[in-house]
């Protein structure tokens, strides 16, 4: 009898264990408390003169394309990248502006990678121009990496781009506000065997498009956004087609007002799984 108690005991425990933790939470994340790790000060390897330094901004410019610079550290201010093709590899490394400026803006094509291992923040916030962005991409942006990437845009959005694309195996949390998307972009594009992982956080959209949305691999989470997905027409001629298309890719919806919205047959899921949690 006690063996069977015992038993019963087990598997009750088990299966109370395995709905905690299929339970949705609601992410908050901490960044007063992250900051305090990063120390005072920001390390840029190379450290050469295409790197200009100023007291709050710093202007990463080299001569070349496709060169990788490292970022370690902490820095409150602007850095702005010039340059085609450079990567900014983020290696345990905080980066913050109070006064209402992206944290790191990129004026052409660039990738910002987390390295793998390492957990890194992008932060915005305090007062400034109402539509700005955490990181913003004035061009073509990658997001990518083995690591951990927080991006966190207290004014509007998180990250604001034009053709956005994400890749890499690390793992993505994103957020906006409530006036805001988490991922602002043109075109948002997910190539076929991507395995991050993805977090679309607290915002009026976790993805907003101008254009379409086509995604064919990776992990999305979203959380406590209006509409999940959505492609925008409300300034463009009736002429142009919007779509979304999720021919792969895994999605999990919670707390969100909508799924998508974009024009009537234009919402397209072809090998895409979609679950809601409850």
């Amino acid at each position: 009898m006690k063996k069977s108690i015992i038993l019963f005991s087990v598997i009750t425990a088990c299966l109370l264990t395995s709905c905690i933790q299929k339970k949705p939470v609601k992410y908050s994340i901490d960044y007063d408390s992250a900051r305090d790790a990063y120390g005072s000060s920001l390390t840029i390897e190379p450290m050469n003169d295409s790197v200009r330094v100023g007291k709050d901004t710093i202007v990463i410019a080299p001569e070349a394309e496709d060169v990788t610079y490292t970022l370690s550290g902490y820095f409150n201010g602007t850095i702005s990248c010039t340059t085609k093709n450079t990567v900014i590899k983020l290696k345990n490394a905080f980066l913050e502006n109070s006064h209402g400026e992206p944290a790191l803006s990129c004026d052409v094509k660039c990738e910002v990678s987390a390295a793998k291992d390492s957990t890194n923040y992008i932060v915005s916030w305090g007062k400034g121009y109402s539509r700005n962005a955490a990181l913003e991409g004035k061009r073509n942006l990658v997001i990518g990496g083995g690591g951990t990437l927080y991006v966190s845009g207290k004014i509007c959005h998180g990250i604001e781009a034009e053709e956005t694309k994400i890749k890499g195996s690390g793992t993505f949390y994103i957020e906006g506000t409530l006036k805001g998307s988490a991922l602002n972009c043109t075109t948002l594009t997910v190539e076929e065997e991507k395995t991050f992982t993805c977090y679309l956080l607290n915002s009026k959209n976790g993805i907003k498009a101008d254009d379409n949305i086509s995604i064919a691999s990776g992990n999305f989470y979203f959380y406590d956004n209006g509409t999940a997905l959505k492609t925008d027409d409300s300034e463009d001629s009736p002429h142009q087609v919007h779509y979304i298309n999720l021919s792969g890719g895994l999605f999990h919806t919670f707390n969100n007002t909508s799924l998508y919205s974009t024009e009537d047959d234009s919402w397209v899921v072809s090998g895409a799984k979609i679950i809601e949690e409850k």
